[in-house]
């Protein structure tokens, strides 16, 4: 009897045991659960945050989230562009570096972190992580347009052709890239394919200044000053701080033979950014040679 006691005691305590297993799987699970749910709240709530331009906000609920959810490699990324916003760009750098490491396939991380990288100087870091952002996501039209750019800039036009041509492929209704691919259409000469990149852009976004003011750089290279000085007029209608516009206005209204209006758009065009100072004298310098070659 004695025997048989024992092991229904042993059995009854096999049964606690494995209820106790049971339980506390449960509370694990739950536990997990909740703080999955939880991490995808503050994320969640971060993200309508930063759309709505409160960064603060949006940053300390990514905080959060990744309180719950160290590994949550998008929230480390959308932190990164929330401080990138903010102009801190290391701290940016930091962050899309971490949510790379998290997740090496996230293409955006790497997009981000070479617009950020663009502006701390690092153009070569800046290239790379555009070209391993199209390597991990070939149809990243934003990829593409900043890389072409940044390709313009060295002057390797064909190549920087070459990927704007698949950012407005991938992104057909993008403005700011048929914009970009005019300028390296301007770049290589072809005048005609540069208008109808600004004309795109603007059929597209009709309040974007800078395409009309490209458009009339456009122009002005075609010797058509009337309708040149037309879309200066209309990008500074547009926005009236537009510096660069009235100093492109100002050189159309030279060459037309009127030094007067020039004077005027060349003072306005440094009072707003004293900054263009040195690239304005040497675009005036280069029109009057122009000019003096034609008498």
């Amino acid at each position: 009897m004695r025997k048989i006691k024992i092991l229904t005691d042993i059995k009854r305590h096999y049964k606690h045991s494995w209820l106790l297993l049971i339980i506390l799987l449960a509370v694990a699970s739950l536990s997990q659960a909740q703080t999955v749910r939880s991490a995808a709240a503050y994320y969640n709530r971060g993200n309508e945050r930063y759309k709505k331009g409160d960064l603060d906000g949006a940053i300390a609920d990514f905080d959060a989230a990744l309180i719950f959810e160290p590994r949550l490699a998008r929230a480390y990324n959308m932190r990164g562009s929330a401080r990138y916003i903010k102009g801190d760009l290391e701290k940016s750098i930091a962050d899309y570096t971490r949510a790379i490491e998290i997740d090496p396939h996230l293409a955006l991380a790497y997009y981000n972190r070479g617009k950020a990288r663009r502006d701390m100087g690092d153009v070569e870091g800046s290239f790379a992580d555009y070209t391993r952002a199209i390597e991990v996501d070939p149809r990243l039209s934003s990829a593409y347009n900043n890389r072409g750019n940044a390709l313009r800039d060295k002057g390797d036009l064909d190549k920087a052709m070459a990927d704007l041509d698949k950012a407005v492929r991938f992104d057909p209704h993008n403005a700011l890239v048929y914009n970009n691919r005019g300028l390296v259409r301007r770049a290589t000469g072809n005048l005609r394919g540069a208008i109808a990149d600004y004309n795109r852009a603007i059929e597209i976004n009709p309040l974007f200044a800078e395409a009309y003011s490209n458009r009339g750089n456009a122009r002005q290279d075609s010797k058509d000053l009337d309708r040149s000085i037309a879309d200066y007029e209309l990008a500074i209608k547009i926005d009236p701080s537009f510096a660069k516009a009235y100093g492109n206005r100002g050189l159309a209204r030279l060459f037309q033979g009127d030094k007067l209006g020039a004077e005027k758009d060349f003072d306005q065009c440094l009072t707003l950014d004293p900054k263009l100072k040195a690239l304005l004298e040497e675009q005036i310098e280069q029109a009057k040679r122009r000019l003096a070659a034609r008498q």
